[in-house]
């Protein structure tokens, strides 16, 4: 809810009304965006769209990231929360993105993102640290990380998978910055971490060089570059 929440911010201080949540799964964005913005929900599994159904979406379809049915620059914004990391044909899905983007039109993207503490895991374990290794094709990762199954993914290389569809960034954020898991007699400062999570020690975390470098989900604003 922390991720959705600074999404649907993002969207309503945007001047775009109709709006496309990509993969929109249980549909609880749409509640938390202002009630003049035209949602559209699209998801590739029927069960999720049903779930939807609840929420204040003007028209939800099934279909997918890579083939949206949407006509040539009809939509004002794309928002994708946590998809691109399971889609193969990332550069395809971008690409049907600024296709059916008005020109100037915004789309945000959220993906997750190695966290200090996944990272600590890493070295510990040698072996990767997913939030789900079977589905996963990617994350992305501030450093370059090699030697694992799952391909990694530096920030810089997705921010060029952005550019090359026509994309410019104006704004990276995060949600969710954790210290390294403590072990043994210290585990009781990973246990006082979690009933902090909500943002209260993140927030300060998010503000410094380092540790901005490491949310547990990496957020992205960008817009059509038409110049």
């Amino acid at each position: 809810m922390i991720l959705l929440e600074k999404v649907a911010r993002w969207i309503n201080t945007l001047p775009e009304t109709t709006w496309l949540d990509a993969a929109c799964g249980d549909g609880q964005l749409a509640d938390l965006v202002e009630t003049h913005r035209r949602m559209l929900g699209l998801d590739i599994e029927q069960i999720r769209l049903v779930r939807a159904c609840d929420h204040p979406y003007r028209l939800l379809v099934q279909a997918s990231v890579t083939d949206l049915p949407f006509a040539d620059q009809s939509l004002g914004g794309i928002v994708s929360i946590e998809t691109l990391e399971h889609v193969e044909e990332i550069s395809l899905s971008l690409a049907e993105c600024a296709r059916c983007l008005e020109p100037k039109g915004h789309l945000i993207i959220s993906m997750p993102s190695v966290t200090l503490r996944s990272l600590w895991a890493m070295y510990r374990l040698r072996a990767p640290v997913y939030c789900c290794a079977e589905q996963h094709v990617r994350e992305l990762s501030p450093i370059t990380l090699k030697g694992f199954r799952h391909r990694f993914q530096t920030f810089k290389w997705f921010e060029k998978e952005l550019s090359r569809c026509g994309f410019k960034v104006v704004r990276r954020s995060g949600v969710g910055f954790v210290f390294p898991m403590w072990q043994g007699g210290l585990s009781w400062m990973e246990h006082g971490m979690n009933l902090l999570y909500r943002e209260n020690l993140n927030r300060i975390f998010s503000q410094l060089p380092f540790f901005r470098q490491f949310p547990y989900y990496r957020l992205y604003l960008a817009h059509l570059d038409t110049a």
